[in-house]
């Protein structure tokens, strides 16, 4: 297998990626149209307006893409592991430096990426077949690690079988031994000498669990070193051959029979992930043998995954939290109900409608006496002496400060002090860098009321993953 390191939004010509999956020019292009469809590539080209360049490139200068974007420049916007037959892709964040040395670290950074994506993923019901793209994707490495993953919780798919023998070591049948043997009386008492037993005993043979141990076993044969690199080991317990099971048409009525009289979930979702792996359409056109496992909106893991460490109290409840609330005395009033919802009022009846939504923070923790406020960022921020690049813009410092305005009264009827109001950004250096702040002058002349700067905090990824998936 072909295996390519790249990076997230790091530009690439048309012919740098011709040389590295090692094909013609034609199946480049056809795979990028495809990769194109399900919103992971991105084409640029010289007409490309400079903003967009700017926000979207992990380059520094713009000059350094000149003479290239004469032809077409693609861009990734994706994080994790794409297979494109036999040519497999590995995607770093945008915001790591370090990405080509992982290959010497045993991948280490990627397989713990990889496990956040999928508890993300899972928590969001977003695993499995791939719908994420909106395409009818035939997703083998999501289908194959969700197997693996399954197989290990749960063991290979099972139908007990009810075996009724005399005499034997089960549960007593008290309805056939009285119908079927003789009963003996003492002192009255009937007693029986042979009774009816039912033991349950796995079926060794049953249909469905000899077909999941050979899909787990083809797949973990046909992904071999994607498995190696995220220290998954391959499961090889079937020597039976796809004819073994009759035609492909045969095996899904079968499981779709199956699946209809079977109420157990995680029987249910083995079921239908061994029909979709049965159902494959095996294509001679490399573009259309897409699977992957990872995201293209990595800015949602971060969210959550700031939100999950850090202790996010915002969808608490205020009586849970052991404080009050003037405005709102309600029980079940959440903390996001602290900033109020805008009031639309008709002139002429004078009737007021309030709105559904409103500001809500990412996150808000409330630590003793303390309270927080911050704003999870998937930004490659650049702030040093000479400037500053790559920032969030003036709609998300605002509404930084006005979560901090939105706050003010319920901390000071709580008798709780704002420690701090941030965005946190990641960074793969070990220790947490305060890089720096910023300020509008605007939100600065309130009279008494004084409001923080806004801190730039680069939180570090290694622990920050590490704390998320013992959560």
């Amino acid at each position: 297998m072909n295996i390519q390191i790249l990076k997230e939004l790091k530009p690439y010509s048309l012919f740098e990626l011709q040389d590295l999956f090692n094909i013609s020019e034609d199946e480049v292009r056809s795979i990028l149209k495809s990769l194109s469809l399900m919103n992971i590539v991105k084409k640029l080209s010289k007409d490309t307006s400079k903003i967009e360049l700017e926000e979207l490139l992990d380059i520094d200068a713009l000059n350094q893409l000149n003479a290239q974007m004469e032809s077409n420049i693609y861009v990734f916007k994706y994080v994790g592991i794409l297979m494109i037959g036999e040519i497999c892709l590995i995607l770093y964040p945008k915001y790591s430096d370090k990405y080509l040395h992982d290959k010497s670290n045993n991948f280490k950074m990627l397989k713990q990426i990889v496990s956040v994506i999928r508890k993300y993923q899972s928590k969001e019901q977003k695993i499995g077949l791939g719908e994420q793209f909106g395409l009818e994707n035939f997703n083998l490495l999501s289908i194959a690690l969700e197997l693996i993953n399954s197989y290990y919780e749960h063991g290979l798919y099972r139908n007990d079988e009810q075996i009724i023998e005399q005499n034997g070591y089960g549960e007593t049948l008290w309805e056939k031994t009285i119908n079927e043997s003789t009963a003996y009386f003492s002192d009255g008492v009937p007693v029986y000498l042979d009774i009816y037993t039912v033991n349950q005993e796995n079926n060794e043979q049953d249909f469905f669990r000899r077909l999941h141990a050979f899909v787990i076993t083809e797949a973990c044969n046909r992904l071999r070193d994607i498995l190696e690199i995220l220290d998954i080991g391959c499961i090889n317990i079937s020597s039976e051959k796809a004819e073994s099971f009759g035609n492909k048409e045969y095996i899904i009525y079968r499981l779709n029979q199956e699946l209809s009289t079977q109420f157990i979930t995680h029987k249910q979702n083995v079921l239908k992930l061994m029909r979709r792996y049965i159902e494959e359409d095996v294509s001679e056109n490399i573009s259309e043998t897409i699977s992957f496992v990872g995201t293209n909106s990595f800015n949602l893991i971060w969210e959550d995954v700031c939100s999950v460490v850090m202790d996010d109290c915002i969808n608490k409840s205020i009586k849970e939290l052991g404080l009050s609330y003037a405005k709102n005395s309600k029980q079940s009033t959440l903390l996001s109900d602290v900033i109020a919802k805008p009031k639309w009022k008709h002139s002429a009846s004078g009737k007021i409608h309030k709105s559904k939504k409103t500001l809500v923070p990412d996150i808000i923790t409330i630590n003793g006496n303390q309270i927080s406020i911050y704003d999870a960022k998937y930004y490659k921020i650049k702030l040093d002496y000479n400037e500053v690049k790559k920032q969030p813009g003036i709609g998300d410092i605002t509404k930084q400060y006005m979560y901090e305005l939105a706050f003010i009264d319920f901390a000071k009827e709580n008798n709780l002090s704002i420690n701090e109001n941030a965005f946190l950004m990641p960074t793969d250096e070990k220790e947490e860098i305060r890089l720096g702040t910023v300020s509008m002058e605007i939100f600065h002349n309130l009279g008494d009321i004084n409001l923080h700067d806004i801190e730039v905090i680069l939180k570090p990824c290694e622990e920050m993953y590490k704390s998320y998936l013992n959560k």
